[in-house]
């Protein structure tokens, strides 16, 4: 089972009540691009504060207070399991940059504002994404561009390359030139 749209707001007020101000950075992006109304996977969020890594103690203590498992990420920083008020679970992970996970700071503050639900969302454009995943460019990260690239050829996601290329000049030489190169591969003029 997945949940709703409204299982997300109440998820994003709830962790804005408790303190936590952040930007969702994963394929949760993709999702509402696409206007969809049900989600599946887990919920990625660079966070703005508190730290995942020195604040760590707050995390634990506010997945206390909300009967939250939680746990951590593979880079170590927290993640939390939810119970959502339709019963259903989702996992939130928390990020920031730290060791080979790096996004652009540009990235995170310039990430639009969006509403769902009566609950004002922040959130990497689906061109930060693009850009991001082709950076990381582990099997299942192109794997999840193509499916990107499928929505865009079938013209249900829109996107600017011009963002794409604004991304990419933003990025470290060497992982520039690699994002680049595995865009390219999937179809992307870049």
């Amino acid at each position: 089972m997945g949940y709703s749209i409204k299982d997300l707001a109440w998820l994003v007020g709830k962790l804005r009540d408790e303190g936590i101000r952040g930007v969702i950075i994963g394929s949760t992006v993709i999702d509402l691009e696409l206007r969809r109304k049900e989600f599946e996977d887990d919920i990625d969020i660079f966070a703005l504060e508190p730290s995942p890594l020195i604040e760590e103690d707050t995390y634990r203590e506010i997945a206390y207070r909300n009967e939250w498992q939680m746990s951590y990420t593979a880079l170590g920083t927290p993640k939390f399991v939810v119970r959502l008020p339709s019963g259903e679970e989702v996992i939130v992970e928390f990020y920031e940059n730290i060791h080979d996970f790096y996004i652009p700071l540009e990235i995170i503050e310039n990430a639009p504002k969006k509403t769902i639900s009566g609950v004002e969302v922040r959130l990497i454009r689906p061109e930060d994404y693009i850009v991001l995943k082709a950076k990381a460019a582990r099997d299942p990260d192109i794997e999840d561009l193509r499916i990107v690239r499928e929505y865009i050829d079938a013209g249900r996601l829109r996107i600017d390359e011009r963002i794409i290329k604004r991304d990419l000049e933003l990025l470290p030489e060497e992982d520039r030139r690699l994002a680049i190169s595995k865009l390219r591969g999937l179809g992307f003029r870049v």
